[in-house]
């Protein structure tokens, strides 16, 4: 129905403001010159490239250097009248015909701004651009980047017959209004630069900090580091050390949450304590390509690596590491600042105790329990419960012997 009504309503529009249509192109040519019509590639449904028509409303202007002039610089008054009455938008009805774009829908923007969106933002490319829009009725170029995205994204979620219907009548009004034209300041809206990114903070500068980091920037954070080692060490490879655990702590209001990137599951599970006493966020990281049931449980300030798997009904407490490659099958239970080295493996039904170590390629047959503080060598084959403090090596593993000297 909606294609239809694009068709219908554009064809005829296209007919009956022909009048008007041949009168404003005639005023642009007279008062702003050649060319008459604004034409510019813009992402169209699936973010595919169109051409999209409009009435020029801005004059020739260039700097020395032949740059074009700022916008304020360059737009007339018969140009802002042109965009406050939005005659400048009827040669878009074209568009509409086409099938390029719908009556309504969110606004088609510059190409160079899809590899800013966000994955939220990139949905407004679900539906054909419209003309005019939810976003357009609600603020236009006066509202902020982030609200007209938000708006546009509630429209693809909501977009119904009755709504583009409401939207137009909506539109009707605006236009005798004329208000939200321009960002306060702005001749038009000021250029969309992308949403700044949530700063995360890592305690830990280690290799261990670079694989935490990694992740975290897959999952839009810009991350910042501290390390008891600043000033001596300044820099973690691609990312800056600014300062040292006592800096964190008194800067935690200016990161959106903390990671603890600390291999030792004892000191780790402290400086956790301590910022969880303060009220820091501490965000599980789930790298992208790892597998987490929906009816698994993965507790704050834990870190599941890429290609981890973690299957149903399985608990992960507070910041353990499931590190690259391993696996934990179902119903397993996994105390805190546990660390499930890469490419262990845990059978169903598992239960590791709080600061156990499972070794790189270990694996645990199904039901098996862990005792807290135990280390399970690289490559065992734990076959049968093992006590807490132990260190089991060997297939099938077997307590380490303790050996006297002398």
């Amino acid at each position: 129905m909606k294609r239809l009504f694009d068709i219908v309503a554009s064809f005829c529009g296209l007919i009956l403001l022909s009048p008007v249509i041949a009168i404003v192109a005639w005023q642009v040519r007279r008062k702003l010159g050649s060319p008459v019509l604004f034409r510019q590639v813009r992402p169209g449904k699936d973010a595919k490239p169109f051409e999209m028509f409009k009435f020029r409303t801005m004059r020739d202007a260039f700097d020395a250097d032949g740059n074009p002039l700022p916008d304020s610089e360059r737009m007339t008054p018969f140009g802002s009248f042109l965009r406050s009455s939005s005659l400048d938008e009827l040669p878009g009805l074209w568009n509409v015909l086409k099938g390029e774009m719908s009556l309504v829908g969110p606004r088609p923007l510059l190409m160079e701004y899809v590899p800013l969106y966000s994955e939220e933002q990139y949905r407004r490319h679900e539906v054909r651009p419209g003309i005019t829009g939810w976003a357009q009725v609600n603020g236009r170029n006066a509202i902020s980047w982030e609200d007209r995205f938000k708006l546009d994204v509630w429209y693809v979620d909501n977009r119904s017959f009755w709504l583009d219907i409401k939207i137009i009548f909506l539109t009707i009004k605006k236009v005798f209004v004329r208000e939200g034209i321009s960002a306060e300041g702005e001749a038009t809206m000021s250029k969309f630069t992308g949403t700044p990114k949530p700063q995360l903070a890592i305690l830990g500068a280690s290799g261990h900090g670079k694989v935490v980091a990694d992740t975290a920037e897959l999952l839009g954070y810009e991350c910042v580091f501290f390390d008891d080692a600043y000033p001596e060490k300044h820099s973690n490879e691609v990312w800056s050390i600014v300062g040292t655990s006592t800096d964190l702590f008194a800067r935690l209001s200016e990161f959106a949450g903390v990671a603890v990137a600390i291999g030792n599951n004892e000191i780790r599970a402290k400086k956790i304590a301590e910022l969880k006493d303060l009220g820091t966020n501490l965000p599980c990281l789930v790298h992208p390509s790892a597998v987490v049931s929906k009816y698994a449980q993965i507790g704050e300030g834990s870190v599941v690596f890429a290609g981890a798997v973690v299957n149903a009904f399985s608990k992960v407490a507070t910041g353990t590491i499931i590190n690259t490659g391993c696996t934990v099958d179902h119903d397993c239970r996994l105390g805190d600042a546990v660390h499930v080295s890469p490419g262990a493996n845990l059978a169903g039904g598992v239960t590791v105790g709080d600061y156990a170590w499972v070794g790189i390629g270990a694996s645990v047959k199904q039901l098996v329990n862990i005792g807290p503080h135990t280390i399970i060598g690289a490559s065992a084959v734990v076959l049968n419960d093992v006590h807490a403090d132990a260190i089991m090596i060997g297939n099938p593993a077997k307590p380490l012997e303790k050996t006297s000297v002398g």
